[in-house]
């Protein structure tokens, strides 16, 4: 259908068009341009918080691996069939306790043997020692040569040698016939038996078991450098701070360690440091190798300005807050922030104690302006 000139809509002034646009434009503009209230309309309400000093506990977090403060692989020191086992495997073992005991009839008839020897020794140091006390007199009067006297002062000196080399040949005999006896040199728990009693075992063989004390225990976790550099330059001692576990389950362990030491070469490949900390094991539930979150506090809270983090505003030029001063005027705030504990951030500078910060309704408010604030009444706890 053609349309007549009479019949088209009326045409819309331009300047009619740029209006509207200004209008939406200003209708999608930032908080930060909203505009002050109008007369007689009631200032905006605000939701403010009072940024306190509270109690705040230093903490640093890492991801440890438990170990055993002492693991020893036992082993047969004699060669021998095995007699005897006594231990359960996987169970705990006193210190002396005897693991395993080898045939001792060979090593009973060696040292039997060495003793015999070693009489036969003192026997005939004995006729030597008799021999020089006749002959020494004789030489000294002229009456017997001097080439007997020197017979008999080898003589015995070889007679008093013979007696030391089996003297320690009775010692060595004795420990052999010891070592059939194989116990723990700590207390701790075994491992699984490596040889079944029957078998034939010697110094040449694998180790029979691992022992492993059980408490207390270390547990090792990766510190990086840049941190043991600022925990050193602030003189922060090991005595400060204490070291909690979260075992795999997600629980707390119920016992706090101790820091005893770093290890004095870094990793090149992380740039970290490996940290020891000792715990105590009663209850066993700490095992040689588990993966365990490590935690780091200090054991005296201390003092720290914080705010919600709901206050925390960021543009391009960084951190700041409004600040709802004592006339209920809303100022600018430019801050440094720190670390977040919970739902709280610390506050390094910007802010003083008692000043107010705008929590919710920010976007309703602009510098400058006067507010209606409501402050916030619980006391949200610093602490996770």
């Amino acid at each position: 259908m053609i349309v007549t000139r009479d019949e088209r809509l009326p045409s819309v002034p331009r300047r009619s068009l740029f209006g509207a646009a200004a209008l939406a434009m200003l209708a999608f503009a930032t908080p930060a341009l909203a505009q002050a209230p109008a007369a007689g309309a009631p200032p905006p309400s605000v939701i403010v918080e009072t940024v306190r000093l509270r109690d705040a506990v230093d903490e640093s977090s890492y991801i440890g691996r438990v170990q055993a403060i002492d693991k020893v692989t036992i082993r047969a020191r004699v060669d021998g069939f095995l007699a005897s086992r006594g231990f359960d495997e996987g169970h705990e073992v006193k210190k002396d306790q005897i693991l395993f005991t080898l045939e001792k009839e060979p090593y009973e008839a060696a040292l039997d043997l060495a003793k015999a020897n070693l009489a036969s020794a003192q026997a005939a140091e004995e006729l030597a020692q008799a021999t020089y006390d006749r002959t020494r007199p004789l030489a000294e009067r002229g009456t017997s040569p001097q080439s007997a006297l020197d017979d008999a002062v080898a003589k015995l000196a070889q007679a008093k040698a013979a007696v030391q080399a089996q003297e320690a040949t009775v010692k060595q005999a004795t420990l052999n016939l010891g070592y059939t006896e194989i116990r723990a040199p700590m207390d701790g728990r075994t491992g699984r038996a490596t040889y079944s009693v029957g078998e034939y075992v010697g110094p040449s063989s694998n180790p029979l078991v691992t022992l492993v004390r059980q408490d207390p225990m270390y547990v090792a976790f990766p510190v990086p450098q840049r941190v043991l550099l600022a925990v050193r330059r602030e003189g922060v001692s090991a005595d400060s701070v204490l070291v909690r576990l979260r075992l795999p389950d997600g629980s707390t362990y119920t016992h706090d360690g101790a820091i005893q030491f770093a290890e004095v070469e870094g990793n090149a490949g992380t740039d970290t440091i490996t940290v020891r900390a000792e715990l105590p094991n009663p209850d066993r539930l700490l095992v040689d190798q588990q993966i365990v979150g490590v935690s780091v506090q200090s054991k005296k809270p201390e003092l720290k300005l914080m705010m919600s983090q709901a206050a925390l505003l960021l543009d391009q030029q960084g951190s700041y807050v409004l600040l709802v001063t004592p006339e209920n005027k809303v100022e600018t705030r430019r801050i440094e922030v720190g670390e977040q504990r919970g739902p709280l951030i610390v506050v390094k500078s910007g802010l003083k104690e008692g000043e107010r910060v705008i929590t919710s309704g920010q976007q309703k408010v602009r510098p400058g302006i006067v507010v209606e604030p409501s402050e916030v009444k619980e006391d949200v706890s610093a602490k996770q």
